[in-house]
């Protein structure tokens, strides 16, 4: 592990950010249930690659 992982992390939360965001907009024109359908891929993908960046 590498001192990328210093700018990984912030631009991690950053893209999470924009994307509840982005979610919260299509929730509020579509259904609550569209705006889950697309938050869980659009954010927990990322965050599983992360983590598998993560572990040695």
């Amino acid at each position: 592990m590498g001192a990328g992982i210093i700018i990984l992390i912030p631009l991690f939360f950053l893209y999470a950010l924009l994307m509840a965001a982005f979610c919260m907009l299509i929730a509020s024109r579509t259904s609550e249930r569209t705006g889950w359908l697309m938050s869980v891929p659009l954010i927990f993908l990322p965050l599983a690659v992360l983590v598998g960046v993560l572990i040695p």
